[in-house]
């Protein structure tokens, strides 16, 4: 079974985008992040706070790979870092296809920067955080299958949805 895995920054809108996705292509959709607070039973700050960031990344990968062996076609919103280990990018590449929600560092700021529920964002700079958007677009770019711009909910939502449907034809 071929799923969709979405990456991007933070405030690309994987979660928007995925669950209008999954629900036009009648297909499962996870949110990685939401996956990860009911595998452990705390929030993302909560698991940054107690245990650090080297902690949160390997709940990612265990919580990933549940998804990615799922039955169902599904949708997959990944986190912003997620694709950072390569472990998990190739468990994306053999589990589907991986699709970049490439969207300004700008909108996505607009999005992040107040938001206590990222503490990436919450812990750095404006500056800090466009370095790490640069750094991270390079590997999004690297394992995309396919690259989507920024444009209307709508419109992602059903590139998706469709690129899922063909990709589970054969």
């Amino acid at each position: 079974m071929n799923h969709i895995f979405l990456c991007g920054f933070m405030g690309s809108g994987k979660t928007t985008v995925g669950r209008a996705a999954a629900q036009l292509a009648g297909a499962d959709f996870i949110d990685l992040d939401e996956a990860i607070v009911a595998h452990s039973g705390r929030t993302i700050p909560e698991i940054f706070n107690e245990h650090g960031e080297a902690y949160f990344r390997e709940l990612e990968t265990a919580v990933l790979a549940e998804a990615a062996f799922s039955q169902n076609p599904s949708v997959v919103a990944t986190g912003g870092g997620a694709l950072i280990s390569p472990t998990n990018a190739e468990l994306c590449r053999k589990r589907g296809s991986i699709v970049f929600l490439d969207v300004p560092f700008k909108v996505c700021y607009s999005r992040i920067y107040s938001d206590p529920n990222r503490p990436i964002a919450a812990s750095r700079s404006r500056e800090e955080l466009l370095a790490l958007y640069r750094t991270r677009s390079g590997l999004y770019l690297a394992n995309a299958t396919i690259v989507l711009p920024d444009g209307s909910l709508e419109e992602r939502a059903a590139k998706v949805a469709a690129f899922l449907h063909r990709q589970n034809e054969h």
